[in-house]
């Protein structure tokens, strides 16, 4: 009796010719801004004599990362830079070996993250000047609720500026946009805490403003590894 071979199913192996295929699909998800940046780069490319299987294999993972990303009105160029950059970049790295962007959590991650480390860290700086001899230190009740709003928010503009690995021109731009961030926090946080009256702003302990601060970090910690949130400070 003749033995039965048995069949062993493979994967379907993916082509270069399926990568262009794909790409063609993408490119005509990219908004007209996002279009003329891979039209542009298409050409420099294409100038330093890359081959073809090559640009099709770095578009592949830059057109999906782009894609995903315009729902959150981030444009190629915040991804990758200008397209001189990013082009000189493609051609000096091993002629195509690219640094992918940092994946980005969602808003509302980033801003619940931020709000825990930049309202815990003055938290425990306050609880620390209390424990070593300062016994008028404390946080105003609203003055510490503030310090948590703003310190999400500052986190989330600060986080958006935040330079790419591979793309330049973005580290002047992540300067200033900190130095500005922290600056307009600092205000807020002086000018709006003077205005609340005592009666609606009491001061919290040193020891409990401690507490408060350590759970936050304590909370920080727990989030970002739960959530997996990607893209924050620290």
């Amino acid at each position: 009796m003749a033995k039965k071979k048995d069949t062993v199913e493979q994967e379907p192996q993916v082509t270069v010719a399926d990568k262009k295929k794909e790409n063609d699909a993408l490119f005509e998800q990219l908004t007209n801004k996002n279009k003329d940046y891979m039209v542009k780069l298409n050409r420099k490319l294409e100038d330093s004599n890359m081959s073809e299987d090559n640009k099709i294999l770095i578009f592949n993972d830059m057109l999906k990362n782009i894609v995903a990303e315009q729902p959150n009105h981030i444009t190629a160029r915040k991804l990758y830079g200008t397209v001189t950059d990013q082009a000189r970049f493609l051609i000096d790295n091993n002629q195509g070996e690219q640094v992918k962007p940092v994946k980005r959590s969602e808003t509302w991650k980033i801003y619940m993250d931020g709000a825990l480390l930049l309202g815990g860290m003055f938290a425990v700086i306050t609880g620390i000047s209390y424990v070593f001899g300062d016994q008028q230190a404390g946080l105003g009740l609203i003055t510490m609720i503030l310090n948590f709003l703003l310190g999400g928010l500052a986190v989330m503009i600060i986080t958006k500026y935040a330079p790419q690995p591979g793309v330049k021109g973005g580290f002047i731009k992540y300067i200033v946009a900190t130095t500005l961030t922290m600056l307009v926090w600092i205000l807020l946080m002086a000018f709006g805490t003077a205005l609340i009256p005592q009666a609606l702003n009491p001061i919290i302990p040193g020891s409990i403003t401690l507490v408060i601060g350590v759970l936050s970090f304590a909370a920080k910690w727990y989030l970002k590894k739960k959530l997996n949130i990607q893209g924050t400070l620290i």
